[in-house]
């Protein structure tokens, strides 16, 4: 197969899905739907949200919220079209899976995800096998898929690559599979250093709901819930490009720097930036972007790293 390559203009772009609950209202019940557990429905309805994220600077890029029934894939569908053929996608194994695969490779798009949990990894053809178990393979795609999707091949090329990831401090075996075959261009080890980068978007989202209050949403209609999620997007976005002009001003690794910090310097500086002389207002600024600057968090190895 052809190898796909990448340009250095290309993005790499990280997926993750999570889910928010709101006022008991019948209009958002009947929008959302409500999560069924081992005890019933739930009281409250729940929406599922999809966001895409940059991966070097954590600034979203685009996101879906649909009912809580909906499939986080059916969700980053249409998401796929905001993407450029060359990024790379990188995602957990809730978006893995042979059809899901052709599909990113008809948008352009290279993909970097964990296996699927019912691939039987031990029963694919090794067609072309690189050192420390690393192999390429294709994987067939199921005729149900086809059924629906005419358009997708019987099968799709993949290579997979045996890692051992470190999370919160337990070790688990398992694979990656991804659409960079040449282990010139693409060693196995960068690229399961690339995957282990991954956690940073459920700290991302992890912020959206608990730091931005996003977890229990307070509007009435559904209209108004998706104003909240983009009001709340579009903060995390003012923050991180703010930390971003802190980074490059004081040469600081933007992903090191507090988000919940700069979140507080933010609101701290506000009222002077509103009321000093606009002359002023470039140094008041200046001191807040160094105040953000210093204030980073530190490596965190025992939160998701490859061994």
């Amino acid at each position: 197969p052809a190898f796909p390559t990448r340009r250095s203009s290309d993005l790499v772009v990280l997926v993750d899905g999570t889910c928010v609950s709101m006022e008991d209202e019948p209009a958002l019940v009947e929008a959302f739907g409500q999560c069924r557990g081992k005890d019933g429905e739930a009281r409250y309805p729940v929406a599922r949200l999809v966001t895409l994220a940059l991966a070097n600077t954590m600034t979203i890029v685009a996101h879906a919220l649909g009912r809580y029934t909906q499939d986080e894939t059916t969700l980053l569908a249409p998401l796929l079209e905001t993407l450029k053929a060359g990024d790379l996608l990188v995602g957990d194994r809730h978006f893995a899976g042979a059809a899901l695969y052709a599909r990113y490779r008809r948008h352009g798009l290279a993909f970097l995800m964990r296996v699927h949990q019912n691939l039987n990894v031990s029963r694919l053809k090794r067609l072309v096998t690189h050192a420390a178990g690393d192999f390429v393979t294709t994987l067939d795609i199921d005729a149900r898929y086809r059924k629906k999707d005419p358009t997708l091949p019987e099968s799709v090329w993949v290579r997979l690559i045996p890692v051992v990831i470190r999370s919160r401090g337990k070790r688990e075996a398992t694979w990656l599979v991804t659409s960079l075959l040449d282990t010139k261009a693409y060693p196995a080890k960068e690229i399961a250093e690339l995957y282990a980068r991954r956690w940073r978007i459920e700290t991302l989202l992890r912020e959206v709901k608990i730091n931005l209050s996003a977890d229990v949403l307070r509007s009435k209609t559904a209209a108004g819930i998706r104003k909240e999620i983009i009001a709340r997007l579009m903060a995390v976005n003012i923050v991180r490009m703010i930390i971003l002009e802190a980074a490059i001003e004081h040469g600081v690794d933007p992903l090191r720097i507090s988000f919940v910090h700069a979140t507080r310097a933010i609101i701290v500086f506000a009222p002077a930036l509103a009321t000093t002389p606009i002359w002023n207002a470039p140094s008041v600024y200046r001191a807040m972007l160094k105040e953000i600057a210093a204030h980073t968090v530190p490596q965190r190895p025992d939160r998701q790293s490859v061994v």
